[in-house]
């Protein structure tokens, strides 16, 4: 599975000169946690997410504290004073199972997609369990068609909670296409090769 294939795009974003209170407005109403900022070319320069208003915007409540509490600091007026610049990234072609492995590593929950330098998208672990969320039945009738359409109708389905078995007979290397075809079709999670070469 493909970035691409379950990106949101364009996605949320927002311009550099915009002030914080814009940022936190849309992180709030759209229920996002990462806001992509960008300049006039639609080019990425950075992200401000939650926990980047976190660490500046809430203030320890004297209410709950024993002693005096130091002065405040100036709350931060302009986006570009809080938000991650150069964030890390990723492409419209990239293996969603690397996307994997960077969300259950660390503590990112999106990432923006980008095309050169131009923020084409936005990724994140929901889109992943959304793509992963189709009833068998849609998944073995999009593997029929998609199996018609490469000329591969050769071949029997079963699928049980996204898992794919696929019998039939051919070489090695049909089992191969066989196997790549089935992993393309979003929803996919695993597939099983049933029959002899």
């Amino acid at each position: 599975m493909l970035v691409r294939e379950i990106m949101t795009a364009p996605g949320v974003s927002i311009h550099a000169g915009a002030d914080l209170d814009e940022a936190i407005d849309l992180l709030a109403s759209k229920r996002i946690t990462l806001l992509p900022v960008v300049d006039d070319s639609h080019h990425l320069v950075g992200v401000i997410s939650e926990i980047d208003v976190l660490r500046r915007a809430v203030e320890p409540d004297s209410r709950a504290q024993l002693g005096l509490l130091p002065d405040s600091e100036p709350l931060p007026r302009h986006l570009t004073e809080i938000m991650t610049k150069e964030p890390r990234t990723t492409t419209e072609g990239a293996d969603v199972a690397d996307l994997v492995d960077v969300f259950v590593t660390t503590s990112i929950k999106s990432l923006p997609v980008v095309r050169g330098e131009e923020l084409v998208g936005i990724v994140s672990r929901s889109d992943i369990i959304r793509a992963f969320w189709r009833k068998d039945s849609e998944l073995k009738d999009e593997l029929v068609s998609v199996f018609a359409d490469y000329g591969q109708q050769g071949w029997e389905f079963d699928v049980a909670h996204g898992v794919v078995t696929i019998r039939g007979t051919g070489s090695a290397r049909d089992r191969d296409v066989a196997v790549a075809i089935a992993r393309s079709v979003l929803g996919v999670r695993r597939v099983r090769v049933e029959g002899e070469g």
